[in-house]
């Protein structure tokens, strides 16, 4: 008969043997994202997710479009690190509120990112989908207007919603991750600069 302490010696070199065949096997690799905290707390609201193992784009990395400003906007500084670009787009007669046009260069499907900006609105109406090739990059444009919540998930005092605004907006897919125009403002300010935001699309090159 095994007396107790016989049975703690036979369970401990069972333990260490069984410990030691784990250690010998192969083991599976760890999938991690290159995506840092920084980068998820950059991302704009309700963006598609970044699959694992790849990053946001940034500022730094090697350009793949080049574009000319319209002479009346003004290049304004970015409020975001995932901008490459914000411009200030002149009112229209009576608007008061601010109409800016930013860039941003990040990931998704053309679909999936327009699918964001359209629920960035309520009560809108019918968006517009348009789709032309300049200088070798399909480019899909949208248009949508209505209660504009903004970028925010949740809206606040300091963001509260805008009624009558619009979005213009462009994806234009290039050979590495897409680039997205954005324009948001009243209505009329929108609309008297669509002729501008279409020539911007218009001159897009590679640099």
């Amino acid at each position: 008969k095994l007396s107790s302490t016989h049975l703690v010696l036979i369970v401990a070199i069972v333990a260490v043997s069984a410990l030691a065949i784990y250690r010998g096997l192969p083991q599976a690799p760890v999938e991690s994202s290159a995506v840092g905290a920084s980068d998820a707390g950059s991302m704009p609201a309700n963006h598609p997710p970044i699959p694992s193992g790849k990053r946001l784009p940034t500022a730094n990395d090697a350009p793949t479009l080049a574009w000319k400003v319209p002479a009346e906007w003004t290049t304004t500084p970015n409020t975001s690190s995932m901008r490459l670009a914000t411009y200030h787009v002149p009112a229209a007669k009576g608007d008061a509120d601010e109409t800016e046009v930013t860039v941003v260069r990040a990931g998704g499907t053309t679909d999936a990112n327009i699918d964001r900006w359209i629920r960035q609105f309520d009560e809108a109406g019918k968006d517009e989908r348009t789709e032309k090739t300049i200088g070798g990059f399909k480019i899909t444009i949208v248009e949508v207007s209505g209660r504009y919540l903004g970028g925010a998930m949740m809206p606040s005092a300091d963001s509260p919603p805008h009624k009558g605004w619009s979005l213009l907006g462009a994806v234009v897919e290039t050979s590495s991750t897409p680039y997205f125009f954005k324009m948001t403002g009243p209505i009329a300010s929108v609309k008297a600069a669509h002729d501008a935001f279409i020539t911007l699309l218009d001159s897009v090159t590679p640099p």
